[in-house]
């Protein structure tokens, strides 16, 4: 994988980790449990960073003209799964507040 696109990457996982957006998805998730749209809020939290990711890579796929590939597909799914248990255990900190 290009290092830019793994830089992005990284950032945008960065970005939804950040404070300020956790605890603002928070709420909002927590509103649409409320009102019975989902069945648990740290799910739909980790949901929503690994599609942010993932959109992330199909819109730098889509400008740089190159193909999707099996290799990078494989690479952003380490990328994730290395960064998934600081995301849950980010997701739970702002969980027990």
């Amino acid at each position: 994988m290009e290092p830019a696109l793994r830089g992005i990457l990284e950032k945008v996982i960065d970005d939804e980790l950040s404070d300020d957006k956790l605890a603002s998805n928070f709420r909002i998730f927590t509103q649409f449990k409320n009102n019975g749209l989902i069945d648990s809020v740290p799910s739909a939290m980790f949901g929503r960073i690994y599609t942010r990711a993932y959109n992330a890579w199909l819109e730098y796929k889509a400008s740089d003209d190159k193909p999707l590939n099996r290799h990078e597909a494989t690479e952003f799914s380490r990328i994730f799964e290395t960064r998934s248990m600081e995301i849950r255990s980010k997701i739970t900190e702002i969980s027990n507040y």
